[in-house]
């Protein structure tokens, strides 16, 4: 269950194109102190990304305009052109078998997470993200614009 220590909400940017799966993974979050943006592609997810803050992010794969593997990819050079340190991402999709979940991790992202999800098993995942960041190293603090 997620027990990080913090002086301010955990920010959290999630892309999902169905309105119902953004309902659920809210719902998970209102469990914790979580600040949620929610978009419904991955290129919404990328501007996001460039203009905000975030601790975490969570993203499904398949999405229309711009998909989440791209979505990825591109977050992750943003951060090299940036000189930002890494920010966890979290694939969120349906799209569990093995290469599903190594391509993710190819692109870029820290874990994967299958639909549908478990509150517990989300909570853990980013808890041990955000844990594994800070261990690293990456101030996500110093991302707050």
């Amino acid at each position: 269950m997620y027990d990080r220590p913090t002086d301010r909400p955990l920010r959290v940017l999630m892309a999902d194109d169905h309105p119902t799966n953004r309902a659920v993974i809210e719902v998970i979050l209102s469990l914790i102190d979580a600040d949620l943006m929610a978009v419904e592609d991955g290129a919404q997810a990328l501007e996001a990304f460039k203009r905000g803050a975030f601790d975490v992010v969570l993203m499904d794969l398949q999405m229309p305009v711009m998909d989440g593997l791209t979505a990825i990819r591109g977050i992750r050079n943003f951060e090299q052109e940036a000189l930002r340190g890494r920010t966890p991402v979290l694939a969120v999709s349906a799209n569990a078998m093995s290469e599903h979940v190594a391509a993710a991790l190819e692109a870029g992202a820290d874990r994967h997470i299958a639909k549908p999800v478990v509150p517990e098993a989300l909570l853990d995942a980013i808890s041990r993200a955000v844990a594994e960041a800070e261990a690293s190293g990456v101030d996500l603090r110093a991302h707050a614009l």
